[in-house]
């Protein structure tokens, strides 16, 4: 095994990250011989789902390991005989399973908030604090509470007509409020990303300034057109002024200056005499525009900077009152922790109740300043007492800058322990692709193309910036394949630039493509991979107009199903009887119409006509006139009850009326995640009402939205970040574009201690040699940051990679083709594939029977009487219920305990009549032994007791009665219930029950109804 300190692994994509990152964690648990644990070693990913694969790794390397079945050459280096291996990995197994929190692997986040539990009373923080991700209320509320405060405090009313005059300067919309909290979202985000807050507000009105400062060059600029006439400049310089002195101030405050004002000295025409004193006033005026240009960018966002300053405070105040804190919020948290002076790691240490040893980070190049400014901490101590560092990254898949991904931090890593021995492996072969994919992009992203690209695309364009960032990054040896990777298939297909609708092409090459590959490949075999979330929407709805299965965000989102819908229209219509929208929707729809058995066609007639006779009568009254059968059926109990059923009772019982599963049986992943959505409402909340409002406020970003989509068979569309770390047989890449264009406004300068922001405009770039450094700096990165993504999309595909390119990137010429270069775009051979002929593919396999009694299976603490199943079972799950509310009849009326287990049965059956079991439990209890059952003490005797056998096999006692010497059981079943199986299930009952109570008699009853 390896004994550096720390190893440093360099591994591009498809060479086996997660495989080394598993080896290394396995090696210091049984290669160790300092006693080494699984609390002593800390893994950090940075995805659930990275994590959720590195434990199975690890599990399963150890099981095989343990029962010594084959694992390869993958222990060979820890020099240790199989038997002891197979030893060690028996006890580390067991440790897992024993202690599994101590089973460190997790995201960075997660491993934050760890220390931040433990140590929240160190930073103000309430211990029992809950993460929460949408940060977006509580940041508008904070705002919305600062200009509240705006309208009593003159300061706070000043700083806002500041920003109001400085808002008019441009022709910036009717919405005011929203521009401000649109900017101040950004400085929240760049706060929560590197831990810092943003520069003081100078005080300076900034419109003032620019107003004052323009008159000044307004006067000068006068002064020189006065002396035009006696000099012999070139005509444009006239222009120039002329514009100016034309807009006045207004030219200034939009940036929109004349370039000639740029020049730093007058050019003449030839032969011309030169005049000092306009010379003289060129200079002052060309040095007064680019200080007014420097003012602009630096202190534009002076008064958001204030307002965000205030309204950061009011959302911490929030967030502290609702013991919240933002997943966004985290490092900043962190650093705040570890800024404090008593933070000294063996109080972390102890607080945490372990102490780690060895550090293994995933995905290291997408790592933030402020998360390794953490991290760091900890290695520090676990370094200087002989622990390591094992962390695995690829510069040229650092695609987070946009979280604060810094991938130079890569290098800087080892640079910040320089006494410490360092190990610098490349991961140089590719075990994900064929060799044709490998090869094209070994070409595409050598580092000799990448220069060249580079120097082609950027001979004409005045970047100042060097390029070492980009050299250094796709400066990587040629990536190698198996001998057995003697395959791949790679298709570039490129739009020409005189198509006059080319989304239209787009969507016809992509569909064509598409279906050719669907001839040798499953659906589940392709992936759609797009750069954006529309795009994801639009390549979505092409496939499915097209007939075909999709599995992607918006597919999966069960607002998005039209099953759902039309659920969501008739809770509507229920909570709101006069809401015509929802009525309307759910009676065109899908279901009542399968229900009902008539075709929406006649309903849509009916609502013409109600519309046409503008009646006053309500809408519901009149389909209840027209259709007065079909009300009775299916909508007159609703209606009746509205208001007193709990909602998920109501959604069941909706469920149920409308055979809903067994109707639209595709459709059950999704009523069923729709089903836990309400149930986790009611564990807070209660009302249709308020579930409803509560439905239409979820963000369409919350997990609780989606389905579970690993079994999914349709084909996926996915953005490029989620594919990060995943491969596929085929990809197609519909959009293969590159951006230049430099990241939106503002931009920050974090290099110091509080964050300063920047606005700049491209205009300002021509006066301001700083803007012009931050500009080019940026437009770099963002090149950087957009040729990393097209890096991660091209390397996903296994067998087969498709890519469409567009001549354009909105109004600019698309990168991606000066990348291609004269490269050969087409290469390999197509696979053939064996197709799976058991039908159609579905979005999600179907796992469950027919019905509600197979769904609840499928659902977090469901009562299993709540739902009602078939007609035939009804009855019987009515009078069971009932009859386990009735525990003892002794020294009872009898009439007035049956009457009390029906009160609580009609609770649980609401849209049900229950009366009809009263004359069944009577006839019950007519008979003398059945009496005799309910006649012991209530101290003796349990109903519906759960027992479970030493296999862990649960049974349901319906009857208990435990007395001194002897146990009863009582079991009540339907009458021509199963005898054989019902006489089998009470043997083995009546066997578990010998064993609990020994020594005691063992009486059997079964009574039937």
């Amino acid at each position: 095994m390896n004994k550096s300190q720390i190893i440093s692994v360099l591994a591009s994509a498809g060479t086996g990250k997660t495989y080394n990152l598993a080896k290394r964690y396995l090696y210091l648990l049984l290669g160790s011989d300092d006693n080494t644990g699984i609390k002593n070693i800390i893994v950090v990913t940075f995805t659930n789902k990275a994590a959720v694969e590195m434990k199975y790794r690890v599990i399963d390397y150890l099981k095989k390991a343990a029962l010594a079945l084959d694992t390869g050459n993958f222990f060979d280096e820890l020099k240790l005989t199989k038997d002891k291996i197979a030893q060690r990995s028996a006890a580390v197994l067991k440790d897992i399973f024993k202690f599994y929190d101590n089973f460190n692997i997790s995201t960075i986040d997660s491993f934050k908030n760890r220390i931040l539990k433990s140590c929240a009373m160190n930073i103000d923080l309430s211990p029992n604090f809950v993460i929460e991700q949408d940060y977006s209320d509580n940041l508008m509320f904070s705002l919305e509470i600062f200009l509240q405060k705006a309208q009593d405090s003159e300061n706070l009313r000043n700083i806002v007509r500041q920003y109001l005059s400085q808002y008019l300067m441009k022709d910036s919309g009717w919405f005011p409020k929203n521009n401000i909290y649109n900017e101040i979202e950004k400085v929240f985000k760049e706060s929560g990303n590197t831990g810092k807050d943003i520069l003081p507000y100078g005080g300076v009105s900034f419109r003032d300034e620019i107003a004052l400062r323009s008159t000044a060059i307004i006067e000068k600029i006068k002064r020189f057109a006065g002396l035009l006439p006696n000099i012999q400049a070139k005509k444009y310089y006239s222009d120039a002024v002329e514009k100016v002195l034309n807009a006045g101030r207004e030219i200034f405050f939009s940036m929109d200056i004349p370039t000639k004002f740029a020049y730093e000295t007058i050019e003449y025409i030839k032969d011309a005499e030169i005049n000092t004193e306009a010379d003289e006033l060129w200079s002052e005026i060309n040095k007064d525009i680019k200080s007014l240009c420097d003012f602009y960018m630096e202190n534009y966002y002076g008064v958001y900077s204030y307002i965000y300053s205030k309204v950061a405070l009011e959302f911490d105040l929030r967030s502290k009152k609702d013991g919240i804190v933002f997943l966004n919020e985290i490092n900043k948290k962190t650093v705040s922790f570890f800024e404090k002076d008593n933070a000294v790691m063996p109080e972390v240490y102890y607080r945490l109740s372990e102490k780690y040893r060895h550090f293994l980070i995933d995905e290291f190049q997408d790592t933030s300043l402020v998360q390794w400014t953490g991290i760091k901490r900890f290695l520090e101590e676990s370094l200087a007492e002989g622990g390591t560092f094992f962390y695995v990254g690829d510069m040229k898949q650092a695609i987070y800058a946009f979280r604060g991904g810094k991938s130079e931090i890569f290098d800087a890593a080892s640079k910040e322990f320089l006494s410490m021995d360092v190990d610098i492996k490349n991961l140089n072969r590719n075990f994900r692709s064929g060799r044709s994919i490998v090869d094209f992009n070994n070409d595409i992203f050598s580092k000799e193309n990448i220069k060249r690209f580079l120097n082609e695309f950027y001979k004409k364009k005045n970047i100042e910036c060097n390029f070492s960032k980009f050299i250094e990054a796709y400066s990587f040896p040629r990536q190698e394949t198996p001998t057995e990777h003697n395959y791949g298939y790679i298709e570039i297909d490129i739009i020409d630039k005189t198509c006059e609708n080319v989304k239209e092409e787009i969507k016809q090459r992509f569909i064509n493509c598409t279906f050719q590959v669907l001839k040798r490949f499953n659906s589940k075999d392709i992936t759609v991979l797009c750069r954006a979330n529309d795009e994801v929407f639009t390549v979505s709805s092409w496939l499915l107009e097209n007939g075909l299965d999709v599995e992607s965000s918006q597919t999966l989102n069960i607002r998005n199903n039209n099953i759902i819908k039309q659920i969501v229209s008739l809770l509507m219509f229920i909570n709101s009887p006069l809401d015509v929208l929802s009525f309307s929707s759910f009676i065109l729809g899908d279901i009542f119409s399968k229900i009902s058995g008539i075709k929406s066609a006649e309903f849509e007639k009916f609502i013409f006509a109600c519309n046409k006779r503008n009646r006053t009568e309500t809408f519901y009254k009149t389909f209840k006139d027209r259709y007065e059968n079909l009300w009775n059926e299916y909508f007159k109990d609703f209606f009746m009850n509205a208001g007193f059923a709990p909602v998920y009772e109501l959604t069941l019982a909706a469920l149920e009326k409308f055979k809903v599963t067994d109707n639209f049986s595709g459709s059950r992943a999704f009523i069923m995640r729709f089903l836990e959505l309400v149930k986790d409402f009611e564990t807070q909340d209660s009302g249709l009402k308020n579930f409803l409002e509560y439905f239409d406020s979820l963000k369409d970003n919350e997990d609780s939205l989606y389905i579970k989509s690993a079994f999914g068979n349709g084909i996926k569309v996915m953005t490029v970040h989620k594919a990060k770390g995943l491969q596929f047989p085929v990809v197609i890449i519909p959009f293969l574009k590159l951006s230049v264009k430099p990241a939106g406004k503002p931009y920050f300068d974090s290099s110091g201690d509080k964050i300063k922001p920047f606005n700049i405009l491209k205009s300002i770039t021509k006066f301001s040699r700083k803007a012009k450094e931050i500009y080019d700096r940026e437009k770099i990165n963002s090149l950087l940051s957009e040729l990393n993504v097209t890096y991660v999309s091209m390397t996903r595909a296994e067998y087969e990679l498709y890519a469409i390119v567009p001549p354009k990137f909105g109004a600019s010429n698309n990168a991606i083709l000066a990348l291609l270069g004269n490269n050969v775009l087409t290469s390999g051979i197509k696979q053939i594939r064996t197709q799976d002929n058991n039908g159609k593919d579905n979005i999600i396999i179907d796992s469950f029977g027919s019905g509600y009694k197979d769904i609840q299976k499928y659902l977090k603490s469901t009562d299993k009487t709540a739902v009602d199943i078939d007609n035939s079972s009804k009855k019987s799950s009515i009078i069971h219920y009932a009859l386990s509310k009735i525990t003892s009849l002794k020294s009872k009326n009898i009439n007035d305990c049956v009457s009390y287990a029906l009160r609580i049965t009609k609770r649980k059956f609401f849209f049900e009549d229950v009366e009809f079991c009263r004359e069944k439990l009577n006839k019950l209890f007519v008979s003398e032994k059945i009496l005799g059952l309910f006649l012991y003490d209530e101290k003796n005797i349990y109903n519906e007791k759960e027992i479970i056998s030493s296999t862990g096999e649960t049974f349901r006692i319906d009857k208990l009665i435990v007395l001194d010497d002897e146990v009863i059981i009582a079991d009540f079943q339907i009458l021509n219930s199963e005898e054989k199986k019902n006489k089998e299930q009470a043997e083995r009952r009546s066997a578990l029950i010998s064993e609990i109570y020994p020594g005691k008699k063992i009486s059997v009853y079964t009574a039937e109804y």
